[in-house]
């Protein structure tokens, strides 16, 4: 009798894992079913931690086309972004139209001038001393007048260098500023930035996680997946392991659909799943599972439906 126990026991385990993959007798053709999946196209959209906790507006819903960089939502603290980038670029502004027209412009033509009034100056004292010396005025009075002459040529030198000099340290300190505003500026850009949630793929909208008005979920606000990128993935009975290589042909069919598509084995099993199966008579059985990842060939597209049912024959 133990013997006999021993024996339906073996045999139902292997008809429970038969079972399970939907395999033909040795020798033909393995059929199992599958479901699709976009693992390599599935994105979790989360916002930035400073980019604002409030989910101000939510511009997707489930099913939803999207393109890449296309706007799904606007954090709360936007409004406020908005306003700070405004301000740093008033400032930038501000900052580069005093270089152009008072340090580039009013300031450059002072000093012009004033450069024309000193060669004045020294072209008129140039005159004066051939007319004093002409003169019969008393040395000392002749001394005196070169004297004063000189002290106002040295004067004029002198405040023509400073205000050079101070035109160079404010262009030089506007140029600082501009760089630091610059800086400000891009600062607010990206924080403006972080407030705008943006799609990092083209794909559906499959999910979402997070609603208008309330904190954005620990989940992420949704789930875009890229449907060129869907694969099928077949659950077989670790049995068959042996039979299934990288590159080998396989047909798959969908639920409501009689079309087939041609594919290929795109990734080895690399793990064994084991699952536990109960049996009405005999107690718990264990099943030993693998997924394999189908790609469709080139030119084949999957229906791009994600979970949907597949039959899969390894060819």
């Amino acid at each position: 009798m133990a013997v006999g126990v021993t024996a339906a026991w073996i045999a139902r385990s292997q008809q429970a894992a038969n079972g399970a993959t939907g395999a033909l007798p040795t020798g033909g053709p393995l059929i199992a079913r599958g479901y699709t999946e976009a693992p390599a196209g599935t994105v979790l959209i989360a916002n930035d931690p400073n980019g604002g906790a409030v989910l101000k507006e939510l511009r997707i819903k489930e099913g939803q086309i999207v393109k890449r960089d296309e706007i799904i939502a606007v954090m709360g603290n936007y409004p406020t972004a908005e306003v700070n980038l405004k301000i740093a670029e008033n400032n930038l502004l501000k900052t580069e139209r005093l270089r152009e027209t008072t340090l580039k412009g009013t300031r450059v033509v002072d000093l012009q001038l004033e450069e024309g009034a000193l060669k004045s100056a020294i072209e008129n004292e140039r005159l004066a001393t051939i007319l004093r010396n002409r003169s019969g005025r008393p040395p000392e009075e002749k001394d005196l007048e070169v004297w004063l002459s000189e002290q106002r040529i040295k004067n004029q030198e002198a405040s023509l260098a400073l205000n050079k000099r101070r035109l160079q340290i404010d262009l030089e300190q506007n140029a600082t500023d501009i760089v630091r505003l610059k800086a400000a500026v891009d600062q607010a850009l990206r924080v403006r930035e972080e407030a705008l949630v943006r799609s990092p793929i083209d794909g559906v909208v499959t999910q979402i996680n997070s609603r208008e008005g309330e904190m954005a979920s620990g989940l992420g606000i949704a789930k875009v997946v890229d449907m060129k990128q869907l694969r099928v993935f077949a659950t077989v009975d670790e049995l068959h392991l042996p039979r299934l290589k990288v590159g080998s042909p396989v047909e798959v069919t969908f639920r409501g659909t009689p079309t087939v598509y041609r594919g290929k084995i795109a990734i080895a099993p690399m793990s064994v799943k084991r699952e536990k199966r109960s049996e009405a008579d005999m107690g718990v059985a264990s099943v030993r599972q693998i997924e394999v990842e189908i790609q469709a060939d080139d030119g084949v597209i999957f229906p791009e439906i994600l979970g949907r049912e597949a039959r899969v024959t390894f060819l």
